[in-house]
């Protein structure tokens, strides 16, 4: 089913669960999103349908319901306000389609809950205007960084326990109902007070309506001739967006935790959607078109790993190194949250630490932001995950080369470890290089030992068929008649990270890899070889493999993937 979202607030239609951007539940591995009790998942039971249409529009973020029968037509719009972010709102006209004289009355189906399993959940106050519902998280995601558990306030407005009615010389009536949710009472409550009595119903939709447009107005894809390309691609930007903060509101400014794969709308379970943490999905795979178009929300997502800094320290410090060092799944407090099945990702996927370094270094590229090096404490970021690499490299005197040992690349099939991982190799690297570009902004150079670090990194590759290998002592004859890579690991040299290599290399590279690469790998990994394929002007198998990147995973009505 479709989702409805702003950043703070989301939810998939008609679904038990509203989720708030921050909100988890449980220690450590178990963190997942909060489950809040729906207020929408309630339903008209309207008898002897004639018509019924679902219908989500993306150029207004707005999910509409419409069913009607001989006697009445009902037109539901649920949507998450641009204008206040605490804001999840059902906008409903009843419309008479008989003639006047007579009462006409819709029941509904209330489905009301007040409590959660993630939740110590209490209804504060009720009357026929408004319910609050109350509480806090039943557990904190680390002590060392959570000393209390996070609040929940919920005003919403109660459902008509009658029916939806229309009197007997009424043609039409308007009903707005309202859910303000929060981790501040007062702003949930002032949020809650503005929809509900300081404008009419039609303006609180327009005004969201008008906000989603600019959205669009500031940036979007465009294409020829493809319709129903066309739709995947809005409707894939537009899932994105949903989970990211408005670019124009009237919320005070909230801190933003994190753009999970599996959107703001999933995650309340364990094992669904990734529990809503964030990993390097969000850098190398969202964050780049977000960028593109949207350069402040860019800014909005690396603020998250800087808000997280100390918990960054401390995964250094854990593992005996210095810098910031992220972890492979991150939610509210930045500790590694990665569920205890995969103990290997938690402790040996660090290309994460150099994937939000490479984010850095697009978002610099994009946008020449200075002040955000000095004052945002961008360079900070930029410096920190430089010296942790800087303290994970080790010097083998036989070789006469840098490397950085134990580590798990991209591709996770190579389990529990490897040493050299070229992409791990290669945005250290650049994360080092990236430091030492900027020290002239920032002030904070870059030593001498670091950059021979950077310089002379031991990159794995075959001489005589002219590949990189994805780690050291990689035999690819052997993986091309025996076993398989899980995604796109060594082709990511090409793009993003734009290695410098001949076009020699880089075509053996995709060739190679891609005979390897599993079936059911993560569709990713197509779209890196599409992009390849495209820069060697292969323009058929290009198209073949883009399609391929995404036909399977999008399901249809919603285009949900």
């Amino acid at each position: 089913m479709a989702y409805v979202g702003n950043g703070h607030v989301a939810t998939v239609i008609f679904s038990d669960f509203i989720y708030m951007n921050g909100l988890y539940n449980g220690a450590n591995g178990t963190s997942h999103r909060a489950r809040i009790p729906s207020t929408h998942n309630w339903q008209f039971k309207l008898e002897s349908l004639s018509s019924s249409l679902y219908s989500l529009d993306v150029a207004s973020g707005v999910f509409t319901e419409k069913l009607e029968n001989t006697q009445v037509r009902i037109e539901r719009r649920i949507f998450a306000s641009q204008e206040y972010t605490e804001l999840l709102l059902a906008h409903v006209v009843i419309t008479r389609l008989t003639s006047k004289g007579h009462p006409i009355i819709v029941p509904v189906e209330v489905n009301e809950q007040t409590t959660s399993i993630d939740f110590d959940l209490q209804v504060a106050s009720r009357d026929d205007k408004h319910v609050l519902l109350s509480g806090t998280t039943r557990e904190v995601e680390n002590n060392l960084f959570q000393s209390n558990r996070l609040s929940l306030f919920m005003y919403y407005t109660p459902l008509p326990t009658n029916g939806f009615q229309l009197g007997a010389q009424e043609t039409s009536r308007t009903y707005l109902f309202v859910t303000s949710l929060d981790t501040e009472q007062a702003r949930a409550k002032r949020s809650f007070d503005y929809a509900s009595n300081e404008r009419e119903p039609d303006e609180i939709w327009s005004s969201h309506v008008s906000l989603w447009n600019q959205v669009w107005l500031n940036g979007r894809i465009e294409i020829r001739d493809d319709v129903e390309l066309q739709r995947h691609m809005n409707s894939a930007l537009y899932y994105i967006l949903s989970s990211l903060p408005p670019l124009s509101t009237r919320s005070e400014h909230k801190q933003f935790y994190g753009l999970s794969p599996g959107s703001l709308s999933r995650g309340g379970r364990l094992g669904e959607d990734y529990g809503g943490h964030s990993f390097w999905d969000t850098e190398t795979w969202m964050y780049p078109s977000i960028l593109l178009f949207y350069p402040t929300l860019a800014k909005e997502i690396l603020s998250y790993r800087i808000a997280l800094r100390d918990a960054a320290m401390y995964n250094a410090e854990l593992f005996g190194y210095v810098g910031w060092r992220y972890p492979w799944e991150s939610a509210r407090t930045g500790i590694d949250v990665t569920p205890d099945c995969c103990p290997e990702v938690r402790l040996y996927q660090m290309h994460i630490t150099g994937d939000i370094a490479f984010a850095a270094r697009q978002y610099i590229a994009g946008t020449r932001d200075q002040s955000w090096l000095k004052n945002e404490m961008g360079g900070d970021l930029i410096y920190e995950t430089a010296r942790f690499w800087a303290s994970r490299a080790v010097y083998n005197s036989d070789r006469k080369q840098y490397e950085i040992l134990t580590v798990l690349p991209p591709d996770e099939d190579a389990q529990p470890f490897k040493n050299n991982s070229v992409f791990t190799n290669a945005v250290a690297s650049l994360s080092i290089q990236l430091a030492d570009r900027i020290s002239c902004i920032t002030e904070k150079p870059v030593p001498q030992a670091w950059l021979d670090i950077a310089n002379n990194l031991y990159f794995p590759f075959d001489n005589v068929t002219q590949i990189h290998l994805e780690y050291e002592n990689f035999n690819p004859i052997v993986f091309v008649e025996n076993a398989t890579i899980k995604q796109a690991d060594v082709v990511l040299l090409g793009f993003p990270l734009m290695w410098p290599m001949s076009k020699e290399v880089r075509r053996n590279d995709l060739l190679t890899y891609e005979r390897m690469t599993r079936d059911d790998g993560p569709a990713m990994t197509w779209s890196m070889h599409a992009i390849g394929h495209l820069e060697l002007k292969d323009f058929e198998l290009a198209e073949e493999l883009f399609r391929r990147s995404y036909e399977t995973y999008v399901r249809p009505p919603f285009n949900v993937s």
